[in-house]
């Protein structure tokens, strides 16, 4: 899938589900086990997992980040889900804020069979 198609997938995804929630500070993680439910996610982080319905390698996030391409979980993700406390999730295509975004409301989960990506974040809307 071209790089065009990807972010046109990701945004399309994101302006129908309304965008990208999350919690507190903090940095990005990868689970040690392949989770098998959306509730795997930690509470105050912001959750991507490899495969539909919430299997697979999951990665997490808590904090705002420039540069999320070193977790190759958040370069390749099919399922997620917001479990941030009280911010919701800002998400962007380009590494340091740039290029299209999105926001994800806090407690929002989503999976399917579309391959997603993002390379940076911020938490917004705190409250």
């Amino acid at each position: 899938m071209t790089m065009t198609r990807k972010l046109a997938v990701l945004a399309t995804g994101v302006a129908m589900t309304g965008g990208l929630l999350a919690g507190t500070a903090g940095s990005a993680g990868a689970a040690q086990a392949a989770p098998s439910a959306a509730s795997d996610c930690p509470s105050g982080w912001f959750c991507v997992w490899s495969g539909q319905n919430y299997t697979g390698r999951m990665q997490k996030v808590a904090g705002t980040n420039a540069d999320l391409t070193k977790f190759a979980v958040f370069q390749n993700f099919k399922s997620w889900y917001n479990h941030g406390k009280s911010c919701d999730f800002r998400w962007y295509s380009a590494t340091n804020y740039g290029g299209s975004s999105g926001v994800v409301p806090r407690g929002y989960k989503e999976t399917g069979s579309v391959s997603r990506y993002i390379k940076s974040n911020k938490w917004v809307n705190c409250r």
